[in-house]
Parts: C-alpha cells; sequence; structure tokens
C-alpha cells in the first residue's frame, strides 16, 4: 500500500470520527429541546363585524361561495359549517358574522345576480412581509435560546358564521 492510499484512509476515517462526534453533539442539543406551542406574528387588531347581503328569492337556490374552502378549521372553526337561522336577520338577507385581524384583511361579501351566488373572501391589506419574516427569526433564535422550539402563525380571519332568517333556510346553499 502506498503512502498516499494510507493518508487518505486516515483522512477518511478522521471524517467519520468527526462526522460522528458532529451527529452527537446535534442529536444532544435537539434532544433537549421542548415544543413551545405557536406563537402569532405581526399585529393583532381584532374586530368582528357583521356583513349583510340582502338577496331576491327565486326558484333556484343561491350559492354562498368560498366560505368553506377558507374554513377548514384553520381559523377556529370547524370542517362542518353551517347556515344557522336566526329571526334577527332581516328576511332575504345573509348575514357573514366575521372575527378577523383589521391590520392584516378587510373582509367582503357581494351578491353575483348572473350566477346567483354570494360571493365572500377578503382584501390583504398592505403589511410588510420582510418584517413579519424577521420578526420570526428572532422569535425563532430567542426561543431555541431558552430550548424551545415554536411555530409561527399569523391571524388573518378568526371565525365565520353565516346566518340567515328562518324563513330562507332553504334559499341558500354553501358551495365550494
Amino acid at each position: 500500500m502506498s503512502r498516499q492510499h494510507k493518508i487518505t484512509i486516515v483522512v477518511f476515517c478522521i471524517g467519520v470520527l468527526l462526522f460522528g462526534i458532529g451527529v452527537g453533539v446535534a442529536f444532544t442539543e435537539f434532544g433537549g429541546l421542548t415544543y413551545g406551542g405557536t406563537e402569532i406574528l405581526g399585529e393583532t387588531d381584532m374586530k368582528t363585524e357583521n356583513l349583510d347581503v340582502a338577496f331576491e328569492p327565486e326558484d333556484e337556490v343561491w350559492n354562498i361561495w368560498g366560505t368553506r374552502s377558507w374554513h377548514r378549521g384553520y381559523y377556529g372553526g370547524t370542517n362542518d359549517m353551517d347556515i344557522r337561522t336566526d329571526s334577527s336577520v332581516p328576511p332575504d338577507t345573509v348575514r357573514f358574522c366575521v372575527t378577523y385581524n383589521a391590520s392584516r384583511v378587510e373582509p367582503f361579501a357581494s351578491l353575483d345576480m348572473d350566477s346567483a351566488t354570494i360571493d365572500f373572501g377578503w382584501y390583504w391589506n398592505e403589511t410588510d412581509e420582510l418584517a413579519l419574516m424577521m420578526e420570526a427569526k428572532d422569535k425563532a433564535l430567542q426561543s431555541m435560546k431558552e430550548g424551545r422550539l415554536v411555530s409561527f402563525d399569523t391571524v388573518e380571519v378568526e371565525q365565520v358564521d353565516i346566518y340567515v332568517n328562518p324563513q330562507n333556510a332553504e334559499d341558500v346553499r354553501i358551495i365550494y
């Protein structure tokens, strides 16, 4: 065996040894971390608002568009979103009771007569995404110094409830 082969084998063995030490140190460090839950990033200015949309009952059912796909449990709701009846809602009106972060979004509800749909959604406010990313970095580093791992979230829409007058219970339905 030549001298160059011996040097290569020694360098390889030292590399494997250092790799093993590095993996051991990493497991030791990360093994001591605990999960610290979820932290909310950015400013939260929570508001609850009712958005009423008047419609004219017709032979066909009015479709409420978009709410189920945005309401899959992420915003404090459930997958089984239903339209609730409430006698305080005026007849021929759909009421969206929305709890949202006014610093991030502005909800809207509108009527589309051509397709017999009631659209619900929200517009994004101008926010500094880089500032949110830097806040997440700072919080992540601080939590790691404290021996915790945290996940991050922003709050846009927390809850959406849909109400109609009992006499209109059969006039509307939720679609995707």
